[in-house]
């Protein structure tokens, strides 16, 4: 699979099986309902790594939440390593994003909560990790502007003169 996710992507083999054995439903009728090929179905059985819109797919044929299927790879206690990705496809409007920075989650929570038509949280992982969808628009990236202390009161200028022109 060429747009594998993280290492936080992964589908649970075992509450995967779980639920195909509770509800009967067999691998090929999995197979077909999701238009995977056979050889593409093994694989991710076997090396459990999973594209999001595929494991959507595999969701929605056996009728259940993304997170109950979604593996969650804690790190251990004393990793103090965080992984945070942003991924999207080209000409998409949806950008996915794997979280295990705190702030970052906090923020998306907030955005999530202020604009749930938009910002969505998929599945929230046992480590306290997140996945995401936004809009691919909120991407940004800025660089820090490096200013010498001239520059900064030049532009303390500029914006004072800006302001007494909005009050004028």
């Amino acid at each position: 699979m060429s747009q594998q996710k993280g290492k936080n992507m992964r589908l649970s083999i075992d509450n995967y099986q779980s639920i195909l054995d509770k509800k009967q439903i067999s691998h090929e009728y999995v197979q077909k309902a999701t238009g995977l090929s056979k050889k593409t179905y093994l694989w991710i059985l076997d090396n459990g790594f999973i594209e999001y819109e595929t494991l959507e797919r595999i969701a929605d044929a056996i009728g259940c939440m993304v997170g109950d299927i979604l593996k969650a790879d804690p790190l251990p206690k004393d990793e103090k390593h965080t992984e945070n990705v942003i991924e999207w496809i080209k000409d998409d409007r949806r950008a996915t994003l794997s979280l295990s920075q705190r702030r970052t989650i906090s923020r998306v929570r907030q955005l999530a909560a202020q604009y749930p038509d938009q910002c969505r949280i998929v599945a929230e992982n046992k480590d306290g990790s997140i996945y995401a969808h936004i809009p691919v628009s909120w991407v940004r990236i800025n660089p820090k502007i490096e200013l010498t202390e001239e520059q900064r009161e030049k532009r303390v200028e500029t914006m004072k003169r800006n302001r007494a022109k909005r009050k004028l």
